[in-house]
């Protein structure tokens, strides 16, 4: 494990009690709606009833509820995520809810999955941090099945318009904001690449194809 995850992983297990709070109110201080958003970002994934559904650093499982109503009974839902904290909170939400869900302790660059495992790979926050974003996304691409999707989203500002107050704001608070989307990392092989932003023009979306 990186020196980089190992903090992360620290720091999310003692963050995970307070992290759904403290995101809701980062989210109304952007002036969006985490709800809407997240729902937004999963149905880009263009899931259908019986789907596997990956979700890598799926932290305290937020957008599951989303998935699982999408993908139904027949579905499956595996959740990967670097903290055993983030992971208990999952759970418990998880039950709460009666959601089936199988979750897995592990980094995402090296995910104990068999190449395309899944009918669509989620990874919604956190890539900013990781060490090797482009091992992950390479890990993403391979675990998913031919003709398959992968959809990232993390914290940014766009490149393309002028920037808010509020972006101007989120770069002086949190440097990861200041990383552009990675789309260098993107594996060549790639198909309908597609760059957006939401979250009140705070986060990007890139979605994309694996080839058949």
């Amino acid at each position: 494990m990186f020196q980089r995850e190992r903090r992360s992983r620290a720091y999310y297990d003692g963050r995970a009690r307070w992290y759904d709070s403290t995101n809701r109110i980062a989210a109304w201080l952007r002036g969006a709606s985490p709800r809407r958003e997240r729902r937004r970002a999963v149905r880009r994934l263009n899931l259908k009833p019986g789907d596997r559904v990956l979700e890598v650093s799926v932290g305290t499982g937020t957008n599951l509820p989303f998935i699982a109503e999408r993908i139904g009974d027949a579905g499956c839902i595996v959740g990967l995520d670097i903290s055993r904290g983030m992971l208990g909170v999952c759970q418990r939400k998880l039950r709460a809810r009666h959601i089936e869900a199988g979750l897995v302790e592990g980094e995402a660059a090296h995910p104990p999955f068999a190449d395309g495992a899944f009918d669509s790979v989620f990874h919604h926050g956190g890539i900013a941090e990781f060490s090797d974003r482009g091992a992950a996304i390479a890990e993403m691409f391979r675990v998913v099945r031919p003709g398959g999707r992968v959809l990232i989203c993390d914290v940014g500002v766009p490149t393309d318009r002028p920037l808010s107050l509020v972006n101007r704001l989120l770069l002086r608070l949190q440097p990861e904001y200041d990383q552009p989307p990675p789309l260098e990392s993107l594996p060549a092989a790639a198909q309908d690449v597609r760059l957006s932003w939401y979250f009140g023009g705070a986060w990007y979306m890139i979605e994309f194809n694996r080839p058949e």
